[in-house]
């Protein structure tokens, strides 16, 4: 899964269509301190649909690669939450207490998922047709970063002619907090005074995305004619985010 703008993502996942029971989670983005009041936050999860339905609560640390794709582990030694597993009756609202339970001491935002999925009634549910059982999944996986001692936002970019001859532009994040990378600009400067500002389409990997803390993403394209002669590579960039 690609990481995406920081404004929460709901997944609504439908393994079937009849019958089907929905529910709504928020919030969606929440920031926590690592001591005190702050460092607890209530969820409400509310079921409007006439059935009842089994919730699954779980914590999950982000892990973003160089090229966007998010790969999660288990973050439940970071948080307690209570209850993490209940079922909702019809019509009801049920809330999530969730506490950070990690290190005291934060220097560099701590990113995870809280994630909600709804699990199959004890029962099941009978197809109509079939006579088999119908599993339903519902999923909302909301972000959740741990608030650092100081912010510092910082985004660094480098770039550098490959060994397939492509240029290869990497962005760092060397900050405190998450940066997204919206309205991005970025120009490429050779050190024998030519530049090269990458096109929306060459930006599209990069562009709008989450970039977390200590990672890195890239865009790789063909070597601009401009950017040839040059032997050593500068980057200057632009975008709008505020934290």
């Amino acid at each position: 899964m690609r990481a995406r703008k920081a404004l929460a993502i709901a997944l609504c996942m439908a393994i079937a269509i009849a019958g089907l029971s929905a529910y709504q989670l928020s919030p969606l983005n929440v920031t926590y301190d690592p001591t005190g009041a702050g460092s607890a936050k209530v969820y409400t999860i509310v079921n409007d649909s006439d059935s009842p339905i089994a919730i699954e609560v779980r914590a999950e640390q982000r892990i973003v690669d160089i090229d966007g794709n998010e790969a999660n582990q288990d973050g439940s030694a970071y948080f307690s939450i209570q209850p993490n597993r209940m079922i909702i009756r019809p019509d009801s609202t049920q809330l999530v207490r969730v506490q950070y339970r990690g290190p005291s001491t934060v220097t560099r935002e701590l990113s995870f998922r809280i994630i909600s999925e709804q699990i199959p009634m004890p029962t099941g549910a009978q197809s109509a047709e079939g006579g088999q059982m119908i599993s339903f999944l519902f999923v909302y996986s909301t972000s959740a970063y741990v608030r650092p001692s100081r912010v510092v936002e910082r985004v660094e970019g480098s770039a550098v002619v490959n060994e397939e001859g492509k240029l290869e532009v990497v962005l760092s994040n060397t900050g405190s907090v998450h940066q997204m990378l919206n309205s991005l600009s970025v120009t490429v400067n050779g050190d024998d005074g030519s530049s090269y500002t990458l096109s929306e389409e060459e930006l599209q990997p990069l562009s709008g995305q989450n970039l977390l803390t200590d990672s890195k993403l890239r865009t790789i394209i063909e070597l601009p004619e401009a950017l040839s002669k040059a032997s050593a590579y500068s980057v200057d960039l632009a975008y709008d985010f505020k934290y």
